[in-house]
């Protein structure tokens, strides 16, 4: 028989194959598309499992929400922590932002349901938007200091204000004004494009070159 700490890791792999499972299908249709049926089988598991150990598809889209939140956080803290003036170190950031988000793109493409339907996730994104905001904020600065932007102040806050609507919000334009509804990599670029044109007029020649390299890419 099994022990206690033999169980744990079983316990916690099946968990973690549930989170990836969800977010394929997630990522694939709206949450409100899968059913808890259809994530357990694509685990291999049976629904009283699924349960066991996440009772509702809220608890999932939470879950979720919180590897999210994590990476974004551990993003902000790199972010934080850089001192670096290598001008490939902004065009960077904005880049592992758009990975990020791509990764759980279904979280942006359907955010205004999701809120809906959780309405505990309206704290834990407001707080991963204003860590987002001192990330940029930081960064802008850095570019400032470096010479590689120049942005009058009273327009910085509305420069970053920007930035989080449009990096938060580029997927349900396109769903509702494009009819987009299976995002793809090309719409990823599209937003990014979009993003880095908020930036663009600020910059310096330096800087709009790599930027323009970073999108080439």
């Amino acid at each position: 028989m099994a022990t206690g700490s033999d169980a744990k890791p079983k316990l916690g792999a099946t968990k973690d194959r549930i989170l990836t499972s969800t977010l394929a299908l997630f990522n694939e249709r709206a949450p409100d598309r899968v059913t808890t049926s259809e994530i357990a089988r694509s685990v291999g598991i049976n629904e009283g499992n699924l349960y066991y150990h996440f009772k509702t598809k809220e608890a999932l889209v939470l879950a979720l929400f919180k590897k999210f939140e994590s990476e974004a956080v551990d993003l902000v803290q790199a972010s934080a922590r850089s001192t670096s003036t290598e001008i490939g170190v902004y065009s960077g950031f904005l880049r592992d932002w758009f990975s990020l988000v791509w990764n759980f793109r279904f979280l942006f493409r359907d955010l205004s349901a999701l809120v809906a339907s959780a309405p505990s996730l309206t704290e834990p994104i407001k707080a991963v938007s204003s860590g987002m905001q001192s990330a940029v904020r930081h960064m802008i600065n850095q570019m400032m200091q470096a010479g590689f932007i120049s942005v009058p102040e009273k327009e910085q806050e509305p420069l970053l204000a920007n930035v989080w609507i449009v990096s938060t919000y580029w997927a349900v334009y396109l769903g509702l004004q494009e009819g987009v509804v299976n995002l793809k990599e090309e719409h990823l670029g599209w937003g990014l494009n979009q993003v880095s044109s908020l930036f663009r007029p600020y910059l310096s020649g330096e800087a709009r070159d790599a930027l323009d390299s970073m999108l080439n890419r």
